[in-house]
């Protein structure tokens, strides 16, 4: 045809690095899907946080996962972000630790506070049984000391379950007349 082979074999050649370059991407994101799909690292329905994203997974394909935030965000998120970075599953175990710190100035009975804190946890119904409850002084200060509360909640409705509990706790330690700092005396 009259056309040298050695130019056309050099675009042909350029035109495949491009393509290949283009889509190298994509093929990390299919094999990284086909990963996921086959690993099940997390499965639709689990909490996750990764990418710095937390939420539902809603759905695993093969390029990418979407997961749907609990302020009802869509996310999605290509798979082989998913393959190569930290995956945290929040919710795979079944059950998760709330830890909370209150601090108390030293003129405030720490038998007082264990019992209302121990009552609070016994009667709230999001509270697990196991693993067991801790509760005790994590710090001393000049100030005051700090209480350290572990109790354990079931990983879905964890921030709905916190949210109550931390609040049923707050008012039991003001109807008890403890005074938390930077809040005002019971009058």
């Amino acid at each position: 045809l009259g056309i040298q082979l050695t130019i056309f074999a050099a675009l042909i050649g350029a035109v495949g690095v491009a393509a290949g370059l283009a889509l190298s991407g994509t093929m990390q994101n299919f094999a990284s899907g086909v990963l996921i799909l086959l690993l099940k690292p997390f499965k639709v329905t689990d909490n996750i946080i990764a990418q710095g994203q937390e939420g539902t997974v809603t759905s695993i394909q093969l390029f990418f996962t979407i997961v749907t935030t609990f302020d009802n965000r869509k996310v999605i998120i290509p798979n082989s972000k998913l393959s190569n970075e930290v995956i945290i599953n929040v919710s795979a175990i079944g059950s998760r630790r709330l830890d909370i710190e209150l601090k108390f100035k030293y003129g405030v009975d720490m038998d007082v506070v264990k019992k209302v804190i121990d009552e609070t946890i016994a009667n709230s119904i999001s509270i697990l049984k196991t693993p067991e409850k801790r509760v005790g002084i994590s710090l001393l200060e000049e100030s005051g000391y700090k209480v350290l509360i572990n109790v354990w909640l079931q990983s879905h409705g964890f921030n709905d379950a916190k949210l109550e509990f931390q609040e049923k706790l707050l008012h039991n330690l003001k109807d008890s007349g403890i005074v938390l700092p930077g809040m005002p005396a019971k009058q």
